[in-house]
């Protein structure tokens, strides 16, 4: 027996705050790598002499990285304790930013991408069996405030990273990330596992059923389109639209501000509500307007950018907590490891092919206006993968149907 499983406590205790702290810090120290990266695009790229393919590209290596360990690892991390596994995460986040620092050639900074995505893989899957331990009725606020920590490395990355690296270089500000780290060494270690706790009786919607494997198209599509967006978008302000450095990262502090927002909000309603697949394709078809509204900024003004970006993290980014919230609710706590490592290799493998589709379409010369086209089409094939379908429990198969 682990020493994690002696510390549980019941799961009717009220959640301590270092149990919100733990899971908010171990979910936004995993993404931090990239969406410092982001923030800061223009300057990486232009000391590191690096293509548009080559600058998608680390989020594809990030991604598949961390696709292959939730694949091969997201199970079998279930042996050990969840509290274990997010140290683990954390130091290999440390170590990720602490190698893009150093980095003085393009083959590093895909080192630096490896590790960051082996970490951060393995967060969905111990935090969800932390939020396992948890009474049904505290779930769907827990699930959505852990993942709203994602969004609130992407706001702090995108206020800090800028104003650091224009006051002392962009490697002090990748290095500034390595002190987060540092708290969610900290946060865990100070954090006591829950008990488990009964997973809440399934819902039924309109027609037809969701099972894990649809889910995780869903996923897959949703996380192609979110990164190409996230990863192109201060890059696109800054050399389509004639934004500043600033103005650009503070987009993406936006997408991470309303996206952080909406992240906590939905996941509290989508646990309380009955219609999860309804709000999956609402969402979908929010995330699919951010974009065509960032793609009009080129017609009507750089003013619309803003909009669209509003639009596109409250949409597209809070869809992760609401599959989150049906996952946690549907599969049994058994399988819970393998059903988050099942979905979070979908996610992953989106994450990862979706900037590097972006870049492609760049670097042959397509430009902007038609690159926008990769993620709206994926938006729009999550939105027919979602449309409304029945939520049951799924016993004992990820496959299973009822």
């Amino acid at each position: 027996m682990s020493s994690d499983t002696a510390d549980a406590t019941s799961a009717k205790e009220k959640i301590s705050p270092a149990l919100w702290m733990s899971l908010f810090v171990c979910m936004g120290i995993g993404p931090l790598f990239l969406y410092t990266l982001t923030a800061i695009s223009p300057l990486v790229i232009a000391d590191l002499d690096l293509s548009p393919a080559e600058y998608g590209a680390i989020s594809t290596v990030t991604f598949g990285a961390a696709a292959l360990t939730a694949l091969l690892l997201g199970g079998p991390s279930s042996r050990f304790g969840a509290r274990t596994v997010m140290v683990a995460v954390s130091v290999g986040s440390i170590s990720g930013l602490a190698v893009l620092a150093l980095a003085e050639s393009y083959a590093v900074v895909v080192v630096a991408g490896v590790l960051s995505g082996v970490a951060q893989a393995l967060s969905n899957p111990a935090t969800n069996r932390m939020v396992a331990g948890v009474p049904v009725r505290q779930r769907g606020a827990l699930i959505g405030w852990k993942q709203s920590g994602v969004q609130a490395a992407q706001l702090v990355a995108g206020l800090a990273a800028p104003l650091i690296a224009a006051a002392a270089g962009w490697r002090w500000a990748v290095a500034a990330g390595v002190v987060l780290g540092i708290l969610g060494v900290v946060s865990a270690l100070a954090t006591r596992p829950l008990a488990r706790a009964d997973r809440a009786p399934g819902r039924t919607e309109e027609s037809g059923p969701i099972s894990v494997v649809m889910l995780t198209a869903y996923t897959f599509f949703i996380g192609f389109g979110l990164q190409a967006t996230n990863a192109h978008l201060p890059l696109f302000a800054h050399l389509e639209l004639g934004l500043g450095l600033r103005p650009a990262g503070l987009i993406a502090a936006l997408v991470g501000l309303v996206g952080l927002l909406s992240r906590i909000w939905w996941g509290r309603h989508a646990d309380a509500g009955s219609r999860q697949a309804s709000t999956l394709l609402v969402l979908a078809i929010g995330a699919a307007l951010g974009v065509v509204l960032v793609m009009a900024s080129t017609l009507v003004g750089s003013w619309l950018v803003w909009v669209g970006a509003a639009v596109f993290g409250a949409a597209a980014l809070a869809s992760n907590s609401v599959t989150m919230v049906v996952l946690i609710s549907t599969v049994p706590v058994e399988s819970l490891g393998t059903a988050t490592a099942f979905l979070a290799t979908g996610m992953y493998l989106g994450f990862g092919s979706g900037p590097l589709a972006f870049g492609l379409t760049l670097d042959l010369g397509a430009g902007f206006g038609v690159a926008w086209l990769v993620p709206l089409a994926a938006f729009v094939a999550a939105a027919l993968i979602s449309l409304p379908r029945r939520i049951t429990p799924l016993k004992g198969n990820l496959h299973a149907h009822p």
